[in-house]
């Protein structure tokens, strides 16, 4: 892990993107790969600062007390700040997180570049 973080300053694409970094970077490393794991099958998670969600994820209720369909994975910390990115931005942080992860656990390399594949292949990257 690069200084303690899955996620640096330098790997983020926008200012914004800010929740993405902080829930990464929350998974404690004992727990990231069946944490990701889920992810394969566009179902989300939660962490200590905040949740990682698809759209399938959502109730009926939910769905409709939104403003805005969610198009693609939103980020949210339980402060209120919050993004969505599209599938596309979601692997890039996905797979940037799996190569720190990797050089804190080279044994576990296979199985992330067996999540990282069935995530394009689910979202058709």
């Amino acid at each position: 892990m690069k200084n303690g973080y899955r996620l640096l300053e330098k790997d983020m694409l926008a200012e914004n993107h800010f929740p993405i970094q902080a829930i990464f970077n929350s998974i404690s490393g004992s727990l990231f790969i069946e944490t990701i794991s889920s992810l394969v099958h566009g179902i989300g998670f939660g962490v200590e600062y905040g949740a990682c969600i698809f759209s399938n994820d959502l109730d009926e209720y939910e769905i409709a007390s939104r403003e805005e369909v969610l198009d693609g994975v939103e980020f949210g910390l339980h402060n209120g700040e919050e993004v969505v990115v599209n599938y596309q931005t979601f692997y890039y942080y996905l797979r940037k997180a799996c190569e720190s992860y990797v050089e804190e656990f080279p044994d576990d390399k296979e199985k992330t570049k067996v999540i990282l594949k069935s995530v394009v292949d689910r979202f058709n990257l």
